[in-house]
């Protein structure tokens, strides 16, 4: 029997319905392998970023603050086992180039000329390397962008003054070192500790042992040898800072995997359950003639199987240009260049085998049910003991999916499951509610149609005829639309929470009318370019000035943490200085002021920490137990900071420099204040910002990362649209003889207009209204389980206005899919219907 021809026949009739389930798996498919691998790009930029730090070193040693002295490098080659040691000042110093009417932020790298290459990997492609105290070598990207040649001159301003220097070669970073060093400078070792003013320190050493040597016993060798302060590890970097803000970027992105998984899983179920039933007497009639249980199953999975690689392929696809986006949005957060997406093997694997699979399941159930009853049964046109089976196995699956979803959320959120399985619990929630919904479908229909007969009459109550006829289908369009408002709303609430935190943070904690620096900070890291002293000197002397705060960030060591230092003048309370959360203005202040420490609440969080407790310091004294006055939510650094005041910073680490000032005006000398600063940052090179600037700035990366979520906010739009529309659609072909024999005894297509709509409003209010409730939830759950990522919950806002605005613009979107269905049911021609079987 050619089964295969007529299950062609039966695809090319139906158009639109086979789009709609191509859509469904691509839109899946897609946003599995989006997800995917932008999450693998950042991590991979991760691993580059630190290999083009460390090189191809098996071990570096660092010292935090202020360095070491170069005579430990003489010390560690003589150390049994190290074939080389090359000594370097590190590419976290950051300064401003000079060149001609141009000027840029650089990376500048200290290196020994004749054996750096030996852990780094760059190549010369023009001109030679620095071999004297006048020379620089550019990057050549960077030197093209600067319209710099080679012999041409260019300076640098950093803590040691503005220098000039010859460009006497142009380099290419190769490999993973393009991704960090695409806008180094390079000097060799005196010449750039001049340049910082470190006198004769360095930052780290990159060690390569004997191929036979043991790493791990020439490591205790170097720990007896090493002074107190200068640790020997293994290789790492300040970017393992960013990861904290990237972890939380990662952690949405999978939540709404998850979510928009969960509706493509329903609403292809759906589409192929409508499928199977359309055809039903079709295929009884085939099991009359012949066809086998085992044939007339294949033929429907076979339909299955080949939409779904179609649209596997599509949204893998459609993945590639969705992971380009997320980069995008994940560098905005960041504030780094990631490389371009690789294409990896596994992200594909794992979004074609889940496209795939979600559409065999779907297509699973119907096609057994179909091959399973008897012929003169399948000819039927409803199965009557269907809705009561489904009823009673969604009842059971309810009971055991519930719970289990509030035992997972709860465990997570105690922290005896890994982080990010609160993702997996809030999920499990909407399910369950998803599978009570047939217990209280026809309840509820039944109470809308006693609300709303007196304006709509027999419409609804026809609308809710058709709606009972198939309890299974019905109940998966309405759990489409509760997952999909339920998730949005939630989401948006918490992404507007979260941004209200963010604000929240800097309004407290970024104060003051003018800010003067040599280059932008990274807000991962705390990076920027360190300023010569003469500047706070030169600024004390500018009329006008009330207060002068100078704020210098330095990379620390914490235990395993690597931390960021930020050292500042504390005096008064804390307004200006912190968003505090545990612990009080005055105790922050007067225990900064007596040497004691104020930390992010990630770093709180990740050592189980608070007010009270010792946080253990690495110096170049030894390790030093700070006492924590008060824990604080900080956005700088991914959250592991350390405040310190200046002396004791000083006293500890020797660290000095300032990287930012941070002035207040007087208030009548505010316009006439922001004119001298603007000369006065002219004159020297240097960047002014106001407070509204620097205000205006953060905004705008945080409307970049709103709009870019809202964007997959708007997918669940689509996806829950789509369930909608197929509903419709078949419940018109089932009403097709019906409707004809209703516009033959009189009525108008108006009337069956709006029993369509009916439907659809019936579907909406019944998945929406509860929808809704859920989505204050999730917002509500993802709030608690911030604790896990931050160190503090993200204040839950409830917002009347959000609730009403999801919910109406739910409603429009219900009502716009109704539409075409609505009008195709109105123009029916009575003698086709009255044919149709």
């Amino acid at each position: 029997m050619a089964l295969g021809t007529f299950s062609l026949r039966e695809v090319k009739s139906r158009p639109v319905r086979v789009f709609f389930t191509f859509l469904s798996i691509t839109i899946g498919v897609g946003f599995v392998v989006a997800v995917m691998l932008a999450i693998s790009t950042t991590r991979r930029a991760q691993r580059d970023i630190l290999k083009a730090i460390s090189g191809n070193a098996d071990l570096e040693i660092v010292a935090d603050g202020a360095g070491f002295p170069y005579d430990i490098v003489t010390q560690v080659r003589q150390t049994a086992g190290v074939k080389t040691a090359v000594p370097s000042l590190s590419i976290n110093r950051f300064a401003v180039i000079f060149a001609g009417e141009k000027k840029a932020q650089t990376q500048v790298l200290g290196i020994d000329p004749r054996i750096d290459q030996q852990v780094r990997d760059y190549e010369v492609v023009a001109g030679r390397l620095p071999t004297k105290l006048n020379e620089i070598l550019l990057d050549s990207s960077f030197a093209n962008s600067l319209e710099v040649q080679v012999d041409g001159t260019v300076k640098i301003l950093a803590r040691g003054g503005l220098r000039e220097y010859m460009v006497v070669g142009f380099v290419r970073p190769s490999g993973s070192t393009a991704i960090a060093l695409s806008s180094a400078a390079y000097l060799v070792l005196p010449a750039a500790q001049a340049a910082f003013d470190t006198r004769s320190n360095i930052d780290q050493i990159h060690l390569i042992v004997d191929e036979q040597a043991d790493v791990q016993a020439i490591q205790q060798s170097l720990r007896e040898l090493l002074p107190s302060g200068v640790t020997v590890r293994e290789p790492r970097t300040s970017i393992d800072m960013a990861q904290e803000t990237m972890y939380a970027t990662e952690n949405g992105l999978q939540l709404a995997m998850a979510f928009a998984l969960l509706q493509a899983v329903f609403i292809i179920y759906n589409t192929f359950q409508m499928a199977v039933g359309e055809r039903r007497k079709q295929l009884g009639i085939l099991r009359a003639i012949g066809a086998t249980r085992r044939q007339i199953a294949w033929m429907i999975l076979r339909e299955a199987l080949v939409v779904s690689v179609i649209g596997a392929i599509a949204g893998s696809l459609l993945g590639v240009w969705g992971a380009t986006f997320l980069n995008q949005v994940t560098e905005v957060v960041l504030q780094v260049s990631f490389p371009r997406i690789e294409l990896t093997f596994l992200p594909f694997v794992v979004g074609i085998s889940l496209g795939i699979g979600v559409s065999l399941l779907g297509a699973v159930l119907p096609a057994r049910r179909a091959s399973s009853v008897a012929p003169i049964e399948a000819i039927r046109s409803v199965e009557s003991d269907h809705n009561s089976e489904v009823i009673r196995r969604t009842l059971i699956a309810g009971l055991a999916v519930f719970p289990l979803g509030i035992a997972v959320f709860l465990s997570s959120l105690s922290g005896r499951f890994p982080v990010g399985t609160d993702a997996v619990g809030i999920v499990l929630i909407l399910l369950g509610c998803v599978l009570f919904i047939p217990l209280f479908l026809e309840a509820t229909s039944s109470l809308l149609v006693r609300l709303f007969s007196q304006w709509i009459g027999i419409e609804l109550k026809l609308a809710q005829k058709q709606l009972m006829r198939h309890v299974g289908r019905t109940t998966l369009t309405i759990g489409v639309l509760f997952i999909a408002i339920s998730t949005s709303a939630g989401l948006a609430g918490n992404i507007m929470d979260n941004v209200a935190n963010v604000r929240g943070w800097y309004s407290k904690a970024i104060r003051g009318d003018f800010f003067v620096r040599a280059s932008m900070p990274d807000l991962a890291t705390g990076a920027s370019t360190e300023m010569p002293p003469s500047v706070g000197v030169d600024l004390q002397s500018l009329e006008g000035i009330a207060s002068i705060d100078p704020m210098r960030f330095v990379s620390a060591q914490s235990g395993d943490d690597s931390v960021l230092l930020v050292v500042r003048d504390f005096g008064g309370d804390s307004d200006g200085y912190f968003d505090l959360v545990d612990g009080g203005d005055e105790r922050a202040i007067t225990g900064l002021q007596n040497g004691q420490a104020v930390i992010g609440t990630v770093l709180a969080q990740r050592n189980n920490l608070q007010p009270g407790d010792d946080l253990p310091l690495k110096t170049q004294e030894g390790t030093v137990n700070l006492k924590i006055a008060a824990t604080a939510n900080d956005y700088i650094g991914g959250g592991l900071t350390v405040y310190l005041d200046r002396s004791y910073a000083v006293k500890l680490l020797g660290v000095d420099g300032v990287d930012a000032y941070v002035i207040k005006a007087e208030r009548a000398e505010l316009a006439a204040l922001e004119e001298r600063l603007q000369n006065f940052c002219q004159e020297r090179g240097l960047i002014l910002q106001s407070y509204a600037e620097l205000v205006r700035i953060i905004d705008m990366k945080i409307n970049g990362v709103i709009a870019s979520l809202w964007v997959l906010l708007v997918m669940g739009s689509i996806i829950a649209a789509v369930g909608l529309f197929n509903t419709l659609t078949m419940n018109i072909l089932e009403q097709t003889r019906e409707i004809g024999m209703l516009r033959v005894v009189a009525m108008t297509r108006g009337q069956v207009r709006r029993m369509i709509v009916a439907q659809a409003a019936l579907l909406g209010l019944i998945g929406l209204i509860p929808g809704i409730l859920a989505g204050i939830f999730v917002g509500y759950a993802i709030s608690l389980s911030s604790f896990a990522v931050l160190g503090h919950e993200i204040e839950f806002h409830f917002r009347p206005w959000l609730v009403f605005g999801c919910l109406g613009s739910a409603g429009i979107v219900v009502m716009l899919a109704s539409i075409l269905p609505a009008e195709r049911a109105a123009r029916l021609k009575l003698a086709a219907a009255l044919r149709y079987e």
